[in-house]
């Protein structure tokens, strides 16, 4: 992950609020994307997530189809240019209180 944010960079950006897809598998739905944010960040089945190209541009969205403490995976929602490297954002999703 990022040590940090550096000058100029989109707050959407800060790792504590995205995470990195390190995982793309085919399945009969269409693709399916892994990362690492959880359940402990906040992350549910049934969520609609954001998905980032390196620059910090939406590139389309996932649904979270299932999540432990620290990790999740999400179908792809259509067509998007979502590949490996991308990142995952939480920015806009509400926080539990």
């Amino acid at each position: 992950m990022p040590a940090g944010l550096g000058a100029g960079r989109d707050p959407i950006m800060d790792p504590k609020s995205t995470s990195e897809i390190y995982m793309i598998k085919k399945s009969t739905g269409g693709f399916i994307v892994s990362f690492r944010l959880g359940t402990r960040h906040g992350v549910e089945p049934g969520m609609d997530l954001a998905v980032l190209n390196e620059d910090g541009f939406s590139v389309g969205t996932v649904q979270v189809l299932a999540s432990t403490e620290t990790e999740s995976d999400a179908l792809v929602a259509g067509e998007s240019a979502i590949k490996l490297g991308c990142r995952v954002s939480l920015a806009g999703v509400p926080r539990p209180v």
